[in-house]
């Protein structure tokens, strides 16, 4: 169990305590997620919607040990709307954000206690020789991305490392949101559109000794020919991408979480991922 500490709000993170020693310490947080609960206890809110018995998959953005307990960081989606201003179900960030298990969890107040499983999944993994860290963000995508990558951050500083940022974003307006949130060691570019965003990649990934993204699937291909163009071999782990499959069991027993790989199979993401080399998925 863990226990609410901040307020709640979509399209913000928020904060829960954990008992400390509970979750192994990992190498980073970045790309493991918890599997939340989204009923309560009471006969009459688990009879009334059968969705909130799916568990929804929360991932981790922060860590914070506060002597006998943690202090973990998740980020809420925000729901889209339609043209008369209601939820759009399934269109959302961070995939489904306006079904009825966020909208549950967006009514917690502080000090309620969340049912959690987990950490489960592969995250990000960085090199053992890496100084610069080219991270890329395409929040126009799935706002979610910029928060699901922020642990690396601090993780490459850390080591004695550089990091760069580039943020595909609708508006300016919507990145200066998010440099509160960023080292001041950090760079940060931004594009607004897909051809700009592209460019700064070709001209940054062969300043980097690792890139780690989070970006549509209609950009695996583009990004892994980028690479490939700038370097003269792209070794394994070099290029990590983070998925944005539907996690629902976190065993891989329900299989919702499958997607395809470059060498015609199968994966799950939920075991074997969320985090793949991006060889894996494009070619």
């Amino acid at each position: 169990m863990g226990q609410i500490d901040s307020a709640v709000r979509p399209g913000h993170t928020f904060a829960v305590r954990l008992p400390a020693d509970l979750v192994p310490q990992f190498g980073t947080i970045a790309g493991r997620y918890f599997l939340l609960r989204c009923s309560s206890a009471a006969g009459s809110e688990r009879e009334g919607d059968w969705s909130n018995f799916l568990r929804r998959p929360l991932f981790a953005c922060g860590r914070q040990a506060l002597g006998r307990q943690e202090r973990w960081q998740f980020y809420l989606p925000q729901a889209k709307f339609d043209e008369d201003g209601q939820p759009v179900p399934g269109q959302a960030e961070g995939h489904g954000a306006a079904d009825a298990g966020w909208a549950w969890l967006a009514r917690r107040d502080l000090g309620d206690l969340l049912n959690l499983l987990g950490p489960f999944g592969n995250g990000f993994t960085l090199l053992p020789e890496l100084q610069n860290l080219l991270l890329l963000a395409d929040i126009e995508d799935d706002a979610a991305w910029f928060w699901r990558l922020l642990p690396l951050c601090e993780q490459a500083l850390d080591r004695g490392g550089r990091v760069t940022v580039l943020i595909r974003a609708k508006s300016e307006e919507a990145v200066t949101d998010l440099m509160d949130f960023l080292p001041v060691q950090v760079e940060v570019r931004t594009a607004t559109a897909e051809s700009q965003w592209l460019r700064q990649i070709g001209s940054t990934v062969g300043w980097a000794d690792q890139v780690c993204a989070g970006v549509s699937p209609s950009l695996f291909g583009e990004l892994l020919s980028i690479i490939r163009q700038s370097r003269f071999r792209v070794d394994r782990n070099f290029a990590q991408i983070l998925v944005g499959a539907d996690l629902l069991c976190g065993v891989g027993a329900c299989l919702v979480c499958a997607i395809p790989t470059v060498r015609g199979g199968v994966t799950r993401a939920c075991v074997h991922g969320p985090v793949f080399d991006l060889a894996d998925l494009a070619e």
